[in-house]
């Protein structure tokens, strides 16, 4: 990866090395297609419920006429077996699947079934002339499934055709999706009405080579170049620097995985079941299992990616190419400084940009930069004023949004699943009265095995009316900052009763206090984060309290 200079070049390279399996589904794999074959070409019509891209489309798209295009029989043949070697030059796999004519495509059919499983799935629209009646439910059956099923699942559907009108079938998708989610797609001006997202899938409309209008012709695909376009196109849905680097972890794990499981073979059976008899209560084995998973992935890892992960001048790139600086970020530098040259030289440089910038302009940035240069080495509170419009530089908006969405991630637990208990950690929120936070702070050894009702110690997190803040909160859309005090005078015990072992939420609701008082859970603090915690409310417990000289105490300060 060193010689990967650009975000695009970074994304592509993350895809190709993520991506694994392709579903080609076409009704004509088996059979080569008939030479000579003669397309009608009905009306072309632009899409019913958005704007045309262009005039310049709209004005063709108004004009055209009802015309009929002969293929030659170089552009008659078409053989999926192409598309099946353009994917294993990438070293991804492309499977080739013939549905028979009878069956359905529904979710309980083979078809759906293989679908599910593959990062990518190409679809030809007219499976056995019904002229898209199988790929819309393939299609709509795929969308809903990647929110509602599979919901962190990337997935990209790609329709593959020879029909001339692609506004058309990318209309009946439309209309199809919006029936059921139509608060859920997106679409994006460079689209140009033939491709759209939902959160985590892409739906693009592709055409086989043949005579169509020039505003087709970017969608236009061979079979020898298709998988080319896949990829670029499964880098629409993640486009993120971020998203790049998780790309590559993953494709590391992927790739390392026989090696993981031999360090797993089945001679450690018999030990790991003496593991489990010795153990009190010996079912608890099990829960050994993942910790020691984690820690092998977490050595793939770190003895597979490249350092850094993403290089000085990708960041450069994305701070020059891809990043849209807001109002705030525009106004914070001088009109003679690059907005983006400046980005580049702040993720780059860090405290190197403390030497730079300093032309005496009396502005916000100079400012800045006088300051961290009056106070190396260390960076300065990002709470003060000159350094909080810094902080948010980046970001979309002042106050930082997308900060306080990184902060929660790296702190807290992420939840795939609807399992919620009390444990050491966890933030909780009262429904009634002054509905305060409180931090659980029990050992999580005294948060299992429980078997009638229990004490909780918790402290208080104050919600922060300033700059300051120890923790942030998701709550719904919206973030709250914390302050974490461990002082005795915040310290809250509380009972709960325990179902099969631990204290579980049900809807994220606590309705089982002794008390009938309501809490909610609201987070999982990761377990250094939250052992930190603990540390910190123990050790303000554990001060001594001694007569001393006050002279040696003021002078010890």
């Amino acid at each position: 990866m060193s010689n990967i200079s650009t975000m695009d070049n970074f994304l592509r390279n993350a895809v190709e090395n993520f991506v694994q399996t392709v579903v080609f589904v076409d009704d004509k794999i088996y059979a080569p297609s008939p030479s000579g074959t003669v397309i009608e070409e009905k009306k072309v019509s632009a899409p019913k419920t958005r704007k045309p891209s262009t005039k310049s489309a709209e004005k063709q798209i108004s004009n055209a006429s009802d015309v009929v295009v002969e293929k030659t029989e170089e552009e008659a043949l078409f053989s999926p077996h192409d598309i099946q070697a353009s994917f294993a030059k990438k070293r991804i796999v492309c499977s080739l699947h013939q549905p028979p004519k009878r069956t359905t495509v529904g979710v309980e059919s083979v078809t759906y079934k293989l679908c599910t499983c593959a990062d990518i799935i190409i679809v030809d629209w007219d499976l056995y002339g019904d002229s898209g009646v199988k790929a819309k439910t393939l299609v709509e059956n795929l969308v809903i499934q990647s929110l509602e099923e599979d919901p962190h699942q990337l997935r990209l559907v790609l329709i593959y055709t020879d029909t001339p009108d692609l506004f058309d079938i990318s209309n009946q998708i439309y209309e199809r999706l919006t029936a059921k989610i139509s608060h859920k797609i997106e679409y994006k001006a460079a689209d140009k009405g033939l491709a759209f997202h939902t959160l985590n899938a892409r739906v693009v409309v592709l055409g086989k080579p043949a005579q169509r209008r020039d505003e087709f012709k970017p969608f236009e695909v061979s079979e020898a170049e298709l998988a080319d376009r896949s990829v670029d196109e499964y880098c629409k849905l993640a486009d993120g620097m971020l998203q790049g680097g998780i790309l590559v972890g993953l494709a590391a794990i992927r790739k390392q995985s026989r090696k993981i499981l031999t360090k797993f073979h089945s001679g450690l059976d018999a030990a790991f079941l003496s593991h489990r008899a010795l153990g009190l209560p010996h079912e608890e084995a099990f829960d050994h299992i993942i910790p020691l998973l984690v820690a092998e992935i977490e050595a793939v890892l770190e003895d597979s990616l490249p350092i850094p992960l993403i290089s000085d001048t990708v960041i450069s790139n994305w701070c020059k190419e891809k990043w849209k600086p807001a109002s705030h970020a525009t106004k914070f530098v001088p009109q003679t400084v690059n907005v983006h040259e400046f980005a580049a030289d702040f993720c780059t440089k860090g405290m190197g940009i403390a030497g730079s910038y300093t032309h005496g302009n009396n502005s916000d940035l100079e400012k800045t930069i006088k300051k961290l240069k009056e106070n190396p080495p260390k960076w300065p509170s990002v709470d003060a004023p000159h350094f909080k419009t810094l902080t948010s530089y980046l970001s979309k908006d002042l106050i930082g949004t997308d900060l306080r969405e990184l902060s929660v991630l790296l702190s807290q637990r992420t939840y795939y699943g609807d399992n919620r208990h009390l444990t050491l950690g966890a933030i909780i929120r009262e429904t009634e009265g002054d509905k305060r936070y409180l931090l659980c702070l029990q050992p999580t050894c005294d948060c299992v095995r429980l078997t009638k009702e229990s004490t909780f110690v918790f402290c208080l997190l104050q919600e922060a009316k300033g700059d300051k803040a120890t923790h942030v909160v998701k709550n719904s859309k919206d973030f709250t900052d914390l302050i974490y005090k461990p002082k005795s005078e915040n310290c809250v015990i509380l009972m709960f009763k325990p179902s099969k072992g631990f204290v579980a939420a049900n809807k994220l609701e606590f309705a089982n206090h002794p008390d009938g008082r309501g809490y909610q859970w609201i987070a999982q603090l990761k377990p250094q984060h939250a052992q930190r915690a603990a540390e910190q409310f123990a050790r303000e417990l554990s001060r001594v309290g001694l007569t001393e000289s006050e002279w040696m105490r003021l002078k010890a300060k």
